[in-house]
């Protein structure tokens, strides 16, 4: 990671139980309530890299929707 690479804040309804569990693989830290989801931080090029290990690693028919919060 370089210094550039920015720390935001995401949240997802998508693929709950697939995302938590490459989160809790990966040690990312996150919170779940039934109004917000999944929120996590991450840099945004880790976002595009889960995404993509979701859908060819872990069985997800179609790339989840992972939203920055503002």
């Amino acid at each position: 990671m370089s210094e550039t690479d920015e720390i935001k804040e995401w949240q997802t309804h998508s693929a709950k139980t697939k995302v938590a569990a490459v989160l809790m693989l990966d040690k990312i830290p996150f919170s779940y309530d039934e109004e917000n989801g999944i929120m996590f931080t991450a840099p945004a090029f880790y976002v595009e890299n889960l995404k993509h290990r979701l859908v060819c690693a872990y069985g997800c028919r179609r790339y989840p929707e992972i939203n920055e919060i503002n």
